[in-house]
């Protein structure tokens, strides 16, 4: 089933295709460098470079989502741009963050302080057994896109009354 794929380069312009799942890098390349000049940019996605061209945008996990315009690769630029991180909660759900290189540990507290309620001073991230510190960058941990992190509470959460 065909959906949109924004492509946004490094003067953030914005060109939208329509694509299908199955497409292979290759096609969606050749579909960019009909519309735009600078097409033999490397594509990124989510902090990924979309280097195998045989690979389908499935395969880079670039489907449909809920957003205007569909999913957004980038054309040029660097893998450090921006991308999503994934944060596993204590609770065993997740939740992404939209984050980039120079983003603190502590930045990143916060947003997740913001969205789950988890108190900031009661939380711990890990990147696999590494514990993240507040003031440093997460490019610091090599963190990117196809990263996550674990979130650790340093003592039981009051979750409310029992049923």
């Amino acid at each position: 089933m065909p959906y949109d794929l924004c492509v946004k380069n490094r003067q953030q312009n914005i060109l939208i295709i329509t694509v299908e799942e199955t497409d292979s890098i290759r096609e969606v390349k050749q579909d960019i460098k009909a519309r735009v000049a600078e097409a033999d940019e490397p594509l990124f996605y989510n902090g990924v470079e979309l280097a195998d061209e045989d690979a389908t945008l499935l395969e880079y996990n670039i489907v449909p989502d809920d957003c205007p315009g569909g999913p957004v690769i980038h054309l040029g630029g660097a893998p450090w741009k921006s991308f999503d991180l994934e944060c596993r909660l204590p609770s065993g759900g997740h939740i992404k963050e939209h984050v980039t290189a120079e983003t603190t540990v502590a930045q990143l507290k916060g947003r997740i302080t913001s969205e789950v309620g988890i108190p900031y001073l009661c939380m711990k991230l890990f990147a696999g057994p590494v514990e993240l510190r507040d003031p440093l960058p997460l490019q610091r941990y090599g963190l990117a896109g196809d990263s996550a992190v674990q979130v650790m509470t340093t003592r039981s959460l009051y979750t409310g009354p029992a049923a």
